[in-house]
């Protein structure tokens, strides 16, 4: 297994120039077509994608439907990335799809055709796997953008969906919320449904306008509609200041259903509310009761998903994805009364990551910051997180306690030794970092 991720690994995440969605299917034309044997559900988004997918999987496993899920990224594992039936692929079956994926690949380069890329690669595999599992539905997350975008190669999926839009990886989608919209909304396909949400005007303007191009049905999710639903009583937990899950009540197949939404973070209403429309929209067989059981039992780690008591891990990685992650730090803060609130952040080099440190400090106001470089080769220096850290000191006064760690092993070990009892600890700034803080947690109860 070992010797396959390492191949995998080395395989080129970028190529000098795209492989055309033609090219792309000439690919599969090799392994079979494997992507013509599901049914499909295509989704896309800046921020909450994996949520919705895990909402979707669990909901559609609840009925008994064979499914898999192709998501991206992995934490610790890359078998993390397919799912069927809501579990990691089994070794055999990774390998078995990998050779077959490296065969094709033989093929492909004796017509003088370049190597796919990495993520290429992984979607060519995800479909092999999912093919040889006998899977019904597919939930198919976009790896960046949607147009595109190499699963952009489905051709008549159960229904689009879209989650929310924001500024993120301007070098390749844009540097405005309508351009990034524009790459998104490419997965609509023609007569096909899109779910979309509703909640940023500018991005619904230009996914509604391409719904219509396409001669497509438009399915907004508004904000009230989700905030309508909201149930009073949020908290159900043997201890009064922890936030167990949520409830709203939500309108699926003409009735008004109670889901407990099983995450303390209020964007997951959001997530939640997508995956049942689409689920409805989808005409697949998941009866209400399935639908309702299937988003209590969805899991999706590194989305405030609490790792140990009062530890919070979340992979907020882009200025929307933070603002999102302190709406849910504070009002953990709010309801915890904590003695001390303490974060741990790590980020992207490509990140803003100063406006981030910003909106961190001005709203959650932690006692101690650990700023840690990653092992990821796009983490954020020492030194410019050293700079980071005077520069807070400078702007919110010497009465918050900064420190700089040159690994997330130690910053993690420095972490959980400073943590009380009645302490709220924040891990949060990258997907790598969770990545990382997940397998330090793994090796460590192993």
């Amino acid at each position: 297994m070992q010797e396959v991720w390492d191949q995998i690994e080395a395989i080129p995440g970028y190529a000098r120039k795209k492989s055309s969605l033609l090219k792309v299917r000439e690919f599969l034309g090799i392994l079979g077509e494997p992507d013509r044997k599901f049914q499909v559900i295509h989704v896309a988004g800046t921020n909450g994608k994996g949520s919705v997918c895990a909402f979707l999987t669990s909901m559609i496993r609840e009925a008994k439907i064979p499914c898999g899920s192709f998501l991206s990224p992995h934490l610790v594992d890359i078998r993390e990335r397919f799912l069927i039936n809501g579990e990691m692929v089994p070794e055999p079956e990774f390998i078995r799809a990998f050779l077959e994926v490296q065969h094709a690949c033989r093929i492909w380069e004796r017509r003088g055709e370049p190597h796919p890329t990495y993520f290429e690669f992984l979607f060519y595999m995800g479909l092999c796997i999912f093919r040889n599992a006998g899977v019904r539905v597919l939930v198919l997350e976009t790896g960046m953008g949607g147009t595109y975008d190499v699963t952009n190669v489905v051709e008549n999926p159960l229904v689009s969906v879209i989650t929310s839009i924001s500024i993120d990886h301007t070098a390749f989608l844009g540097s405005t919320i309508p351009e990034i919209a524009a790459h998104k909304a490419g997965i609509i396909k023609s007569r096909r449904p899109v779910v979309y949400d509703d909640s940023s005007s500018e991005a619904a303007a230009v996914i509604f306008a391409k719904a219509k191009e396409m001669k497509s049905e438009g399915f907004p999710v508004t904000p009230d509609e989700v905030c309508r639903g909201i149930r009073p009583c949020l908290v159900k937990s043997p201890d009064p200041g922890v936030a167990g899950h949520q409830e709203m009540s939500f309108s699926y197949r003409g009735e008004e259903i109670l889901f407990e939404i099983p995450f303390a973070a209020p964007y997951q209403l959001m997530n939640a509310a997508l995956a049942i429309r689409a689920l409805e929209v989808s005409g697949l067989p998941v009866a209400p009761g399935q639908a309702a059981e299937g988003v209590k039992k969805a899991k999706w780690p590194a989305r405030m998903e609490e790792i140990s008591t009062g530890v919070y891990l979340d992979g907020a990685h882009n200025a929307d994805g933070i603002r999102a992650f302190l709406d849910a730090a504070c009002r953990l803060k709010e309801l915890r009364k904590p003695d001390h609130v303490r974060i741990l952040f790590a980020v992207s080099a490509d990140k803003d990551h100063q406006r981030m440190l910003r909106e961190i400090a001005e709203r959650l106001k932690p006692d101690l910051w650990i700023l840690s470089k990653m092992e990821s080769h796009r983490t954020l220096s020492v030194e410019d997180l050293e700079a980071a850290a005077e520069k807070l000191r400078a702007e919110y006064g010497e009465e918050t306690e900064y420190r700089v760690s040159r690994d997330v092993k130690h910053a993690v070990k420095e972490l959980l030794g400073l943590h009380g009892e009645r302490d709220l600890s924040l891990i949060a700034g990258s997907l790598y970092l969770a990545g990382e803080v997940k397998e330090q947690i793994s090796k460590s109860t192993s």
